[in-house]
């Protein structure tokens, strides 16, 4: 082992990997949260627009439901017009994520910014109230994660804002439970395709242009079409395989598939890793046994503290919440005269 002043040590590694990246002209444009300067304008657009639109001009609220699989460029889209009418029209807009305030009463919180308990939920509302007073746009992400209704409620009947509600569930509407958030808020409901190759090429090349030195055209040919055949067009995976690619700057056949893998692997990873302890516990369960009601015996019996005893209705939440995440699907199956849910695996 070589002894080494650890500044010259430190000092060599930021000028190898400085050598080793020097592909990458602009990292930030690789980033999942950033929200680039032009995106491609998918043709759902212009539904999502137009009642936007007739929402300034007429000033009555059109409430829309986007519905599409992950990386399908729902929030970016959501995100980027409502800037667009933001910088045009001076109307401002709210973002929450409702997986992250799965509650009106936090969603109430995070809009307004009093997380304060010593101001009452009704003085919040009323603060709320006043702030969407005039024309806004408020866009709720995964509202599938929702645990109650009142915030649905509440803006589409007490205040001005056009929602703009966002989900990977196509039946998430269909079966909400709750009458009084159907009338008060009649949405058009929209639903996003998934990319085909020409769009999800377009989509790389703008990221390319933007944030690498050097890229290869007929590379992003392959990458996304083996994108759309084996990665249900997830764009996300599509940014991150482009990336790698960059980094190393080699573009043949097998530094593609290879990039894809990797990317996948780190996306899908990214969500397993924030899973908290119970569920990672129920969702092994699954894997192992389709029958969710083979899963939930052989969960209760694990010698573990987290899943130990646990209630039916608290392992179907659980298993409601992976299935949110993207992670698995229920299917309803008969087995003689009874029914049963099944999960399948889409990792």
């Amino acid at each position: 082992m070589s002894m080494k002043d650890p500044i010259s040590f430190v000092e060599a590694k930021v000028k190898e990997r400085a050598k080793e990246t020097s592909n990458i002209k602009n990292a930030i444009i690789f980033d999942m949260d950033f929200k680039p300067p032009r995106i491609l304008i998918r043709s759902e657009l212009n539904k999502v627009t137009n009642d936007l639109a007739d929402y300034v001009n007429l000033n009555l609220p059109r409430h829309i439901i986007i519905y599409g699989s992950k990386g399908s460029g729902k929030t970016l889209s959501a995100l980027t017009i409502a800037s667009a009418f933001r910088e045009s029209k001076s109307m401002p807009f709210f973002y929450v994520n409702a997986r992250e305030n799965p509650t009106s009463t936090k969603i109430y919180r995070k809009m307004t910014r009093i997380d304060s308990r010593g101001h009452d939920i009704d003085e919040v509302k009323s603060r709320l109230d006043s702030m969407l007073s005039g024309k806004s746009i408020v866009i709720l992400d995964e509202v599938d994660f929702l645990q109650d209704y009142d915030v649905l409620y509440h803006l589409s009947r007490h205040t001005k804002a056009n929602l703009i509600l966002l989900t990977q569930k196509v039946y998430w509407y269909k079966d909400m439970n709750d009458e009084s958030v159907k009338s008060s808020m009649q949405p058009d409901h929209i639903v996003f395709h998934e990319y085909n190759a020409d769009e999800i090429r377009e989509i790389l090349k703008m990221r390319a242009e933007e944030g690498l030195n050097k890229f290869d055209r007929e590379a992003l040919g392959l990458l996304s079409a083996m994108l759309v055949r084996e990665y249900r067009s997830d764009a996300r995976i599509g940014i991150k395989a482009l990336e790698i690619l960059g980094r190393i700057n080699k573009w043949n056949d097998d530094a593609v598939k290879s990039a894809l893998r990797q990317a996948y692997v780190e996306v899908e990873g990214e969500t397993l890793r924030n899973l908290g302890g119970r569920d990672l516990l129920i969702l092994a369960s699954l894997i192992k046994n389709q029958d969710t009601n083979k899963a939930y015996s052989e969960v209760t019996n694990i010698n573990n503290f987290l899943v130990k005893g646990m209630s039916k209705s608290t392992f179907f939440q659980s298993v409601n919440y992976l299935q949110n995440l993207g992670l698995v699907t229920l299917i309803k199956k008969k087995i003689g005269r009874y029914y049963t849910m099944e999960s399948q695996i889409l990792l």
